[in-house]
């Protein structure tokens, strides 16, 4: 993700890779905004290009910010759509945690030695 102050994604960014999905995939991307109580949520849902009164939902990602948090609806909107990229292009999920598994402290786990019976 670029940083806010520098590198931010505007509208021509989210318009690039709505078309991108577009053309590579195939599938329509609507975005829907709801205001909480402590946070502003935001979903996209990946739709197939089809005439249908109620569309199948093919794949989908939601982010949440805080009111205090200075990221503007256009940086929440690329972050979606990265995200619905990413699993159409068959990356599975954007967050997941990479390297060496851990423990519930956030330790890496070592592997111990068994001992010989």
């Amino acid at each position: 993700m670029p940083l806010p102050t520098k590198n931010a994604p505007d509208w021509h960014d989210v318009h690039a890779i709505l078309m991108s999905l577009g053309e590579e995939f195939g599938i329509v991307v609507v975005f829907s905004t709801t205001v909480r109580a402590d946070y502003v949520q935001t979903i996209g849902k990946a739709h197939r290009g089809s005439y249908e009164a109620v569309p199948e939902t093919v794949f989908q990602a939601m982010v949440r910010t805080p009111y205090s948090k200075q990221t503007t609806f256009a940086q929440a909107c690329y972050t979606l759509a990265f995200d619905i990229w990413c699993q159409a292009d068959g990356g599975g999920a954007t967050a997941a945690k990479r390297g060496a598994p851990h423990d519930w402290r956030g330790r890496v786990e070592v592997p111990r030695r068994r001992r010989a019976q």
